[in-house]
């Protein structure tokens, strides 16, 4: 023969206690100040401005590698240097 026990909780059949701390029917409140408020609208400005830039990046594309001049071609010179690079082989 076999016996079987009954587990009861609390010992008298009623179900177990919640926690005093789950019990408990206070409301909570917190205060925030505008100057929190004022920071964390600046902060999430600044993410927001971070991940547009990075989107626009990524958009984009890769940039290309500069060309390099060919053989015979005179080399260009900007409006901003007005004496002209000679290459190594005209050294």
């Amino acid at each position: 023969m076999s016996q079987h026990t009954n587990v009861r909780f609390g010992g008298s059949g009623k179900s177990p206690q919640l926690p005093a701390f789950c019990r408990t029917r206070q409301r909570s409140t917190t205060t925030v100040g505008l100057r929190a408020l004022q920071q964390l609208q600046w902060l999430l400005w600044l993410v927001l401005a971070i991940q547009l830039s990075t989107l626009l990046l990524v958009l984009a594309g890769p940039v290309p590698a500069p060309r390099r001049p060919q053989a015979g071609a005179p080399l260009a010179t900007t409006g901003a240097a007005a004496a002209t690079v000679p290459s190594p082989s005209q050294l």
